[in-house]
């Protein structure tokens, strides 16, 4: 589809400099300015699961480690598992594999909520030594708080001078409240297995890569359990530099709409081959057939300047103007065209516009034969009717008189 569409073929500079494709990038309306991932901020907006759809907040979803308690994947092939009943009692089993909870040696249960997935045997630990950390931390920053004015609650009160043996009582009740945690002791070094060791023990099931990842757990002389399936989070973009939303999803994680879309194709001129290029030579002219779109709200006076730089390919054209319409006007007739241009247009189309560029190759570009295109194209500003305070102070550099500029690189091959 992307070959289809010509999408790989044109590439446009954002604002840092690189170089995206035009589905890849967005624009910001009050910075004026194309943004692509790497120079944009992205934020979680929601949590939720993706088999049941059920939505959870940050802290519940860092309370149940990120899995979802009501769905289950397949151990072995990594499908859906779905829920029979028998006796009362309901079991998981696999219709894509037929693989079911019974195979890994488990009870039917009354609910398909208590399925058992497999813990850490060193949890407890863990959480002694986050604790005895949280606690280093707190001492550590203990006196920097005191010197900022920051007084603390739980240990303002060691760093009192023992004058009225009111540290004594300080500690007294701390060791009553708080017992002291012991850092764990590291482990004895042991002889690592040999290769006959690791050759007995191994069972006779081999596992792919797969299972072993999600469930790394479990042993392979353990049988494999129901996996509970990870949430996944849905995410919103921000501009860097004003942190104004971009991209943003509409309420429900079951809704495709967005309450907020600043893709770059809706703003920037959409251009794309709409013909194959013809075989190349050096010093031979070479018809190139591009088109025009504008996907915006507004009609766009556009100026398309061929650059010749070296290492790109040379472009005998000159800059081409003309007015594409708004692809939401109701009008379909086109504004006029300058009448010493009319030769370049090859078609119109309401809102689209055909047309063609002579390019000279040369032997140093033939093997990576790139077009490099300037665009200048100013628009009546109902798209960017969000700037109001930029309006509101300096109406002259609003985006009604303001000029935008993209620069495309353009693959003849």
């Amino acid at each position: 589809m992307g070959t289809l569409l010509q999408y790989n073929l044109i590439k446009y500079e954002c604002s840092c400099g690189k170089w995206r494709m035009l589905p890849d990038l967005f624009y910001c309306r009050h910075c004026f300015k194309i943004k692509c991932d790497d120079c944009s901020c992205k934020e979680v907006d929601a949590i939720f699961c993706p088999r049941c759809l059920e939505p959870s907040s940050a802290p519940e979803a860092r309370m149940k480690k990120h899995r979802c308690m009501n769905c289950n994947d397949c151990a072995k092939c990594g499908n859906v598992l779905s829920a029979r009943t028998e006796n009362e009692k309901c079991y998981l089993v696999c219709q894509h594999c037929r693989w079911s909870s019974r195979d890994a040696k488990q009870e039917d249960r009354e609910n398909i909520k208590s399925w058992p997935s497999k813990e850490n045997p060193l949890t407890s630990q863990l959480n002694e030594v986050t604790a005895y950390m949280k606690r280093l931390e707190v001492m550590e920053n203990a006196p920097k708080d005191l010197k900022k004015g920051k007084s603390s609650k739980t240990w303002s009160a060691i760093h009192l001078k023992d004058k009225f043996n009111v540290q004594q009582m300080v500690e007294k009740r701390r060791k009553a409240l708080v017992p002291d945690v012991n850092p764990v002791e590291a482990h004895a070094p042991t002889d690592p297995p040999t290769l006959e060791d690791e050759l007995n023990d191994r069972s006779d099931v081999l596992r792919t890569l797969d299972q072993i990842i999600m469930q790394p757990l479990t042993n392979s002389s353990e049988p494999l359990l129901p996996v509970k399936v990870s949430l996944i989070g849905r995410v919103l973009v921000r501009c860097d530099e004003c942190e104004r939303t971009l991209v943003k999803r509409d309420f429900g994680v079951v809704t495709y709409k967005f309450k907020i879309s600043s893709f770059a194709r809706e703003f920037v001129p959409d251009i794309r081959m709409s013909r194959p290029v013809e075989d190349l030579k050096a010093g031979v002219t070479t018809p190139v057939f591009l088109s025009v779109t504008n996907l915006s709200s507004s009609s766009l006076d556009i100026t398309i300047i061929p650059q010749a730089e070296e290492g790109f390919i040379q472009c005998s054209s000159e800059p081409i103007k003309l007015i594409l319409p708004s692809s939401r006007s109701a009008d379909s007739a086109a504004p006029g065209v300058h009448a010493e241009q009319s030769e370049v247009i090859v078609f119109r189309q309401h809102n689209r516009i055909g047309l063609r560029l002579d390019v000279i190759p040369s032997e140093a570009n033939l093997e990576s034969p790139v077009l490099d295109l300037l665009i200048n194209y100013k628009q009546d500003g109902s798209f960017s009717l969000l700037a109001t305070s930029e309006k509101v102070l300096n109406p002259e550099e609003s985006g009604v008189d303001r000029i935008l500029t993209a620069r495309l690189r353009i693959n003849l091959r």
